[in-house]
C-alpha cells in the first residue's frame, strides 16, 4: 500500500519535529510542571523488634488508705507528719475529746444506778422463779431492760470517743497530712501509701483487652525521671470499665515494678509499654513500606519491583519480615497502593519514552506509535 506523498517525511521534517517535541517537553517541564520529588528508599536490616500496648497512668504503693475524721472538731494533735512511716494501729491524730468525756462519764454513771436497781428487784424477786406474777415480772423486766439501754449509751459514748481519733489501717509512709493543731478539722486528710512494693496503675483502650495476659513483660518511664526505664510486669487486669474525660473507655491494668531505686512519690505520671510480643535479631523494615497487599517495592538495579512478603510483629514503627526478602536489600519508603508498580525504570523520563514512540523508517520516514 502506498503512503500518500502528504504523509511522506524527509529527513529535515523529522529533525525539526523531534525539535519541536524537545522544545515542547522541555518548556512543559520548566514552566509547567513542579519539581518531582526523589524517590525515598530505606534496607532491610537485623535487629530487635517489641509490639507493645501504650499506657498512661500514676505512681502508687501496694496499698492506699485516705483517712478522715467521721465528724468535724477542734483538732487536739497531729502525731505525723508527710514522710513519716507508721505501722497498723497506729493514731495519727485526734479531735478534742473533753464534751464527750463528760457525756461518758455521766452514761457511766446512769448505768452504775440502773445496774443496782435492776439488781435490787432480781433480789427481790430470786425465791419467785416459779410464782412470778404479772407485775412483778414487769417491774423486773422494767429495771433490766433500763439497765440494758444504760448501758449501751456508755458503748455510744465510747464510739463517740474513738471517732475522735484517726489510726492507721496499714503500715506506710504519710504522704499527705494537711492539719494544723487547733483547727476546726472537717474534710482534712491523712493519706497513708504502703510502698514495700511500687505499682503503676495505668489505663489501657478497651480495644487492647484481649491482647493482655497477666504476666507480661513491661517498661515504665516517668515523667521526672525520662532518662530511666523501669522495668515490671502486668499483675492485675481490673474487671470493671472506666470512662475517661474525654469519654473513652478503657481498663485498669496494675504494673508491679522490680525494684526501681528512685525516689517513691505517690501519684507521679507517666507511661507504660506492656510488651505483648518480641522477636531478637530478625529482619524489619520501617512499616510505611510495607503495602496494605502485604506487598513492597523493591529496587533492583535500575528497577523497581513488587515483591510479596509475610510479615511478623510490628512496633510503633518497624515491622518484622519474615520471608520474602534478605539483609541489606533496598526497599522503597511509602510505596503507591498496589497494583500502581509492576516493572518500572527508577530512571523512566517522559521524554525518552516520547522519543521512542517515533520510529523511524528506512528511507528517511517517521511513523507515530502504533
Amino acid at each position: 500500500m502506498k503512503i500518500p506523498r502528504i504523509l511522506k517525511l524527509s529527513k529535515k521534517k523529522v529533525v525539526i519535529l523531534a525539535i519541536l517535541v524537545v522544545a515542547t517537553f522541555l518548556g512543559f517541564n520548566i514552566f509547567g510542571r513542579k519539581a518531582e520529588i526523589p524517590l525515598q528508599f530505606t534496607q532491610v536490616k537485623r535487629q530487635d523488634i517489641k509490639s507493645t500496648i501504650s499506657a498512661s497512668g500514676t505512681l502508687t504503693g501496694k496499698d492506699s488508705a485516705s483517712l478522715k475524721f467521721k465528724s468535724s472538731g477542734k483538732l487536739a494533735f497531729v502525731n505525723v507528719k508527710v514522710g513519716d512511716q507508721v505501722y497498723m494501729g497506729q493514731i495519727l491524730a485526734g479531735l478534742d475529746t473533753q464534751d464527750l468525756e463528760i457525756t461518758l462519764q455521766q452514761a457511766r454513771n446512769t448505768f452504775v444506778a440502773k445496774d443496782a436497781a435492776a439488781k435490787r428487784v432480781e433480789d427481790d424477786l430470786k425465791d419467785h422463779n416459779d410464782d412470778e406474777t404479772f407485775l412483778q415480772k414487769e417491774t423486773r423486766t422494767a429495771a433490766q431492760v433500763a439497765r440494758d439501754n444504760a448501758f449501751d449509751s456508755v458503748k455510744a459514748a465510747e464510739k463517740n470517743i474513738q471517732d475522735m481519733f484517726i489510726v492507721s489501717p496499714i503500715s506506710g509512709t504519710v504522704t499527705q497530712a494537711n492539719f494544723i493543731s487547733g483547727q476546726i478539722a472537717g474534710d482534712n486528710v491523712i493519706q497513708v501509701v504502703n510502698s514495700s512494693d511500687i505499682y503503676f496503675d495505668s489505663e489501657v483502650d478497651e480495644a487492647d483487652i484481649a491482647k493482655l495476659q497477666i504476666g507480661q513483660k513491661a517498661e515504665v518511664i516517668l515523667d521526672a525521671y525520662p532518662d530511666k526505664t523501669l522495668n515490671g510486669t502486668l499483675d492485675q487486669i481490673k474487671p470493671q470499665v472506666n470512662t475517661t474525660s474525654t469519654g473513652v473507655t478503657v481498663i485498669a491494668a496494675r504494673i508491679k515494678l522490680d525494684d526501681p531505686k528512685i525516689i517513691f512519690v505517690d501519684g507521679l505520671s507517666g507511661q507504660a509499654s506492656i510488651i505483648t510480643g518480641q522477636s531478637k535479631n530478625v529482619l524489619t523494615l520501617p512499616q510505611e513500606s510495607v503495602r496494605e497487599d502485604g506487598s513492597v517495592v523493591v529496587s533492583e538495579g535500575e528497577t523497581l519491583k513488587p515483591k510479596k512478603v509475610i510479615t511478623g510483629i510490628t512496633s510503633d514503627i518497624d515491622i518484622e519480615i519474615k520471608e520474602g526478602l534478605s539483609d541489606g536489600e533496598k526497599v522503597l519508603l511509602n510505596p503507591p497502593s498496589s497494583g500502581a508498580f509492576l516493572n518500572q525504570s527508577r530512571n523512566s523520563n517522559p521524554l525518552t519514552r516520547i522519543l521512542r514512540s517515533i520510529r523511524i523508517n528506512p528511507g528517511g520516514r517517521a511513523n507515530g506509535p502504533r
